[in-house]
C-alpha cells in the first residue's frame, strides 16, 4: 500500500492500494466500470469504529463477481485497506463502499452514514432485471455496480409520491426495495423474500432472520405477491447502513398501530452490531 490515509476521519479512500483523499478517488474513463457500470460492489456498516459481518460481504462480493464472470477479488487485499482506512476513527460510526471493476480497479472508501428519506410509503413498481437464480441468467442476485435501474425506480416512486419503490417481479412476487431488504410479518410469522427470486442476499435480512429465530419467533422465506403482503401486521425494511424501519404504506395497503416485531427486532439488531464492534 502506497503510504497511508492522511487523518482518521472520513472522506478517504484507497484505490488501487494507494491512499487518497476521496475527492481524488477516481475510475478511469477506459474502465468498464465507469463506462459501464461493469464490476461489482459491497456497502458495509461500520458501527462503534468496526466494520460489521466484513467476511460475510468479502464472501458476497466475490459470488457477485463470479456471476458477472469476472475475476475473484483480492480479498485479503481489501480488508489490509478497510484497516488501515479506520486507523484513527475512533468509535464512530460510518460507511464502507468496495468496488471491484472490470477494468481491474479496486477502491476501498469511507465515508459518512448516508442521511436519506426513510422509506415510509413504497410504491409497487416492476423489478424485470432481477430474475430467479434459476433462470440460466448468471448475473441473478449479483450486487452489480449496475444500478441506474434501481435508482430510476426510487425516482419514479418519488414522482408518484412515495418515499421509495417496492420491486416486483413480472410473475407478481415481491421483491426487494432498490438499495434495502423488505420483510413483513404475517400470522405471527417474519416473512421474507426467498433469495432464489434473484434477490441480493441481504446480509441485514439475514441478521435479522437469525435474530427473530434466535428469540424464539418464526420466519419464514418464499414467495409472496403484493395481495399477500398487504395482509401483513407489520412491514419493514433493512439495509447495512440503515436501522429496521416500518413501512406504513405499500400501495393502497396501508399499516399502522404498534410495531412490536419490528421493535424488538431493531433493538436486536442495534445490539448485535454493537456488540460485534467490541468483540
Amino acid at each position: 500500500m502506497s503510504g497511508r490515509p492522511a487523518g482518521g476521519g472520513t472522506g478517504r479512500a484507497i484505490v488501487d492500494g494507494r491512499a487518497v483523499p476521496l475527492a481524488r478517488a477516481h475510475l478511469a474513463i477506459t474502465d468498464d466500470g465507469a463506462v459501464r457500470g461493469d464490476g461489482a460492489f459491497e456497502t458495509i456498516g461500520v458501527w462503534s469504529g468496526l466494520p460489521f459481518r466484513l467476511e460475510d460481504h468479502l464472501r458476497r462480493l466475490r459470488g457477485s463477481l463470479a456471476s458477472l464472470g469476472l475475476p475473484p477479488p483480492d480479498t485479503g487485499a481489501i480488508a489490509a485497506e478497510v484497516d488501515a482506512l479506520l486507523v484513527g476513527l475512533g468509535p464512530r460510526d460510518a460507511t464502507l463502499r468496495v468496488y471491484a471493476t472490470a477494468g481491474g480497479t479496486r477502491v476501498v472508501a469511507l465515508v459518512d452514514q448516508p442521511q436519506r428519506r426513510e422509506p415510509g410509503h413504497l410504491v409497487p413498481l416492476p423489478g424485470p432485471w432481477i430474475r430467479p437464480l434459476d433462470a440460466g441468467y448468471g448475473p441473478a442476485g449479483a450486487k452489480s455496480m449496475s444500478y441506474a435501474p434501481n435508482m430510476a425506480a426510487t425516482r419514479a416512486a418519488q414522482a408518484a409520491g412515495g418515499d421509495d419503490a417496492l420491486l416486483v417481479a413480472s410473475e407478481g412476487w415481491v421483491l426487494e426495495g432498490p438499495t434495502f431488504a423488505v420483510l413483513w410479518v404475517a400470522g405471527g410469522v417474519l416473512r421474507a423474500p426467498d433469495v432464489g427470486l434473484g434477490v441480493v442476499d441481504s446480509i441485514s435480512r439475514r441478521t435479522l432472520m437469525r435474530l427473530a429465530a434466535v428469540a424464539g419467533h418464526p420466519t419464514e422465506e418464499g414467495r409472496w405477491t403484493l395481495d399477500e403482503l398487504g395482509r401483513a401486521d407489520e412491514v419493514m425494511v433493512c439495509s447495512a447502513v440503515r436501522d429496521v424501519i416500518a413501512v406504513g404504506r405499500v400501495g393502497e395497503h396501508r399499516f399502522g398501530g404498534r410495531t412490536p416485531v419490528r421493535d424488538r427486532l431493531a433493538e436486536a439488531l442495534e445490539g448485535e452490531r454493537r456488540r460485534h464492534a467490541h468483540r
